[in-house]
């Protein structure tokens, strides 16, 4: 089969699966060539690229399989529309999860002892400064406690702070879940009573019609203004204009960001005038990760070779209903 990474760049993706597939054609091409690339394409890899009816229509196309989670970009009512199974690879289990909430912690613990400010203390000859804010004894909201929101957790504990965990669906009571020690976990409609106790807001929930925009301008103004927001979701968990004005207002103190609106971000963005701690979309990009998301991709992709319906199929009922 032909595979088509949609985005150039990912040679240590491209290299594991070609290890796993050696059977089969892997390239990798531009968000543009898609559809010229992908003509006889079996698989399409999305990564960051938004897939549309365009490229969802290719003639042999059969599979849209992510390396990763998050399928927000991919129009799936289009790929069901041309017997195109969608699936994923769902953070836990894999080492992604892990490796998502490593930076989220990372970037928790620059902001909170000025990182930036240090490194220009380092190249200014000043020592002991600055002064920056211990983890322990502090509060943080995670906000989305599927496989990420719970490894953040996880890690959180060790620096004895209060967690604090909303969901949608709140509490499962479940084995996994009670082995993580939280001040509270609850649903996700007691967000806005939750928010003025936080000293970091970690978000880490998927991107859909009930995320999108979720933290807006109402969420920042509850929040302290000694507060930090840390966003390790999708860019567009948090309304972009509601960030920068609660920034320029210093109605909190800074934010985290490992994923933007738009990828690659423009360095010259106006939020990069402000305190912010960006990294280029880099939370699952680990050996661990990677390793662990490759052998399940490499499977589903062996599994559609074999008419089989791929395993975390985001359109399995309609792709059902259809064959």
């Amino acid at each position: 089969m032909k595979i088509v990474l949609c985005r150039q760049g990912f040679s240590v993706i491209q290299k594991m699966l070609q290890g796993l597939l050696p059977d089969d054609e892997i390239v990798c091409c531009g968000p543009e060539d898609i559809t010229t690339v992908g003509q006889d394409a079996d698989v399409l890899i999305p990564a960051i690229t938004p897939l549309g009816a365009a490229e969802l229509s290719l003639p042999k196309l059969k599979l849209v399989q992510q390396f990763g989670a998050g399928l927000d970009a991919v129009d799936i009512p289009a790929a069901t529309k041309n017997d195109v199974y969608v699936a994923n690879v769902p953070a836990a289990g894999t080492g992604n999860a892990e490796s998502v909430a490593e930076v989220a912690v990372m970037l928790m613990l620059t902001l909170a002892r000025q990182f930036p400010k240090a490194q220009q203390n380092i190249r200014d000859g000043v020592v002991a400064g600055p002064t920056g804010w211990s983890l322990k004894g502090r509060t943080a909201l995670i906000v989305g406690y599927g496989g990420i929101g719970r490894e953040v957790a996880r890690r959180l504990s060790g620096f004895e702070m209060e967690v604090l965990a909303v969901s949608r669906s709140g509490p499962k009571d479940t084995e996994e879940e009670r082995a993580i020690p939280l001040a509270l976990h609850t649903s996700g409609d007691a967000l806005s009573e939750l928010l003025p106790r936080a000293d970091f807001v970690i978000l880490a929930p998927p991107l859909n019609d009930d995320t999108r925009g979720l933290m807006g301008s109402a969420e920042f103004a509850l929040m302290k203004q000694t507060a930090f927001v840390v966003n390790v979701a999708r860019g567009g968990v948090i309304d972009y204009e509601a960030l920068l004005e609660a920034l320029k207002n210093q109605q909190i103190t800074g934010a985290g960001l490992d994923v933007f609106w738009q990828e690659p971000v423009d360095p010259s963005d106006p939020l990069f005038e402000h305190n912010v701690i960006a990294t280029p979309h880099i939370g699952g990009a680990t050996d661990l990760s990677f390793k662990g998301i490759a052998g399940k991709v490499a499977e589903n992709i062996r599994r559609v070779g074999r008419a089989e319906m791929p395993v975390n199929c985001a359109n399995a009922v309609e792709a059902q209903n259809k064959s």
